[in-house]
């Protein structure tokens, strides 16, 4: 494997070997002897682990391709490291382990622990921390602690599913962007204690999945568990600041103007919010058995959750009307916002979408040589831009309808079903109708796992560390740079 490969793996080795020291202070904040003593040699050993194979290995000028393969990979390690915690303490086995810390690092949600509640605060935290990591990107994690030359950074940025950056370097949009995930997260954290009246611990662990639009609770129920309105609109406000790009957020500051924050993409989530909303609180009031409170209640906080693609619920979704299941199901498809912690196809291609389609009509009603140039947000976007989101979404709704399949043939579900546990899947979205537990056949889990690690990866980069072409070329590269 080439060296900067290698560097980059031993970087997110090392990042990960440092998240884990913070369980290690809950375990002993409340006491758990056992807990603690696995938490600090575990995180000591997969610290040292990470500095021993990058020792003596520095980062050169990364190719885009070794972006791809650095940010692929880092993903299935981290949840390899992540899943040791789940094996040692609560005992699962290694593939169950596996689906949850991937469905943890992924922001997916899914879970096949059937009492959450009986794990220790130890366990909990660091479920809920790797969501939180796992939101804003374990790339742009160990960016923080390694510089690649040249346009390196830009390289694994855009690998990692981001499209832009606010300011003049990639290392400043990184720092700034933790900055404000910092923030938003403590702002979280104090709404949810002294608004809400939460406890602190499910302050922060609640913190640490709304902001990375997660959706791991640390009650067996999900929000429904604490039954308290309040802390379930505080979780509205912040799931609907996760899913809204960062980038967005840098150029509100930094221009100094509000305006930047209602961008054509913030516009369309507020419609969507608004619409489904108030289509599934009605279906709710009236074929669904609740009081007219209830159902505003329910419909928009599972609106909300589900096309951010943070997937906490108040109820059982699955006993929820025809109606709800179906919007539901297609809010699920569209998710958050470029360059959110959200998942999904996002917003913003979903508007590309239906304006291109809109565009092509109305250019069949022109003259054949009228210039007439096809703009978003006032912004002229290219014919290469279009193509990348028709190449996008094509190949999304591709790997649903094959994973759909998979499971319906290796689980013997029904197609709908086996396809609801697909979109939520590789929609990092969490609920769905598949009923997913520890019992499920664990080639079904397999496929899940890999459709949480393409989805959140937006595709290409797994299909590239896929291709036979891609290892070919990376050692063709390998060869030319020891000349």
């Amino acid at each position: 494997m080439a060296g900067n490969v290698s560097a980059g793996l031993a970087s997110v080795v090392r990042a990960a070997g440092l998240t884990l020291f913070l369980p290690a202070v809950a375990a002993w904040i409340y006491g758990e002897t056992s807990e603690f003593s696995f938490f600090i040699l575990y995180a000591l050993l997969v610290t040292a682990v990470g500095f021993i194979l990058y020792h003596k290995r520095s980062m050169g000028e990364v190719s885009l391709m070794e972006a791809f393969i650095i940010s692929s990979l880092g993903w299935l390690l981290v949840s390899f490291i992540g899943a040791v915690p789940y094996v040692y303490i609560a005992g699962m086995r290694l593939v169950d382990a596996y689906f949850e810390a991937m469905s943890g690092f992924t922001t997916t949600g899914m879970t096949v622990i059937a009492d959450v509640e009986s794990l220790p605060k130890s366990l909990l935290l660091w479920r809920a921390l790797t969501q939180w990591v796992g939101g804003i990107g374990i790339i742009l994690f160990f960016l923080l602690f390694v510089s690649p030359s040249g346009m390196g950074v830009w390289r694994l940025y855009r690998a990692e599913a981001r499209e832009e950056k606010a300011l003049a370097s990639t290392k400043e949009t990184v720092r700034y962007m933790w900055k404000l995930y910092l923030l938003y997260t403590a702002a979280c954290i104090l709404a949810l204690i002294f608004l809400a009246g939460l406890d602190p611990f499910d302050a922060v662990a609640h913190a640490f999945t709304v902001l990375s639009t997660g959706g791991f609770s640390t009650r067996n129920a999900s929000i429904g568990g604490f039954g308290n309105p309040t802390a379930e609109a505080i979780l509205i406000v912040f799931m609907l600041v996760g899913a809204t790009n960062f980038i967005v957020y840098i150029r509100a500051i930094t221009h100094r103007s509000l305006k930047m924050l209602f961008s054509v993409e913030f516009k369309a989530c507020l419609l969507i919010l608004a619409v489904a909303s108030l289509l599934v609180s009605m279906d709710l009031a009236f074929n669904g058995g609740e009081g007219f409170w209830n159902s505003i209640r329910y419909g928009v906080f599972h609106v909300a959750s589900i096309l951010t693609t943070t997937g906490y619920t108040l109820t059982d979704i699955s006993k929820l009307p025809n109606i709800t299941t179906w919007i539901l199901t297609i809010l699920m498809f569209i998710g958050g916002g470029l360059g959110s912690t959200g998942g999904a196809i996002k917003i913003i291609r979903i508007v590309v979408l239906v304006k291109a389609v809109h565009y092509t009509v109305f250019r069949a009603t022109l003259p054949e040589r009228a210039i007439k140039p096809f703009k978003i947000g006032g912004h002229v976007v290219g014919e290469a831009e279009i193509f990348r989101v028709m190449s996008f979404v094509s190949a999304y709704f591709i790997l649903i309808i094959l994973e759909g399949v998979l499971i319906s043939l290796l689980g013997g579900f029904n197609p709908l079903i086996a396809v609801s546990g697909a979109l939520s899947a590789q929609g990092n979205v969490g609920p769905c109708l598949l009923p997913v537990s520890a019992s499920l056949p664990d080639p079904v889990k397999a496929v899940l796992v890999f459709g949480m690690w393409a989805g959140r990866l937006e595709i290409f980069p797994v299909l590239a560390v896929l291709s036979p072409y891609t290892w070919r070329e990376l050692s063709r590269l390998k060869k030319r740079r020891r000349v």
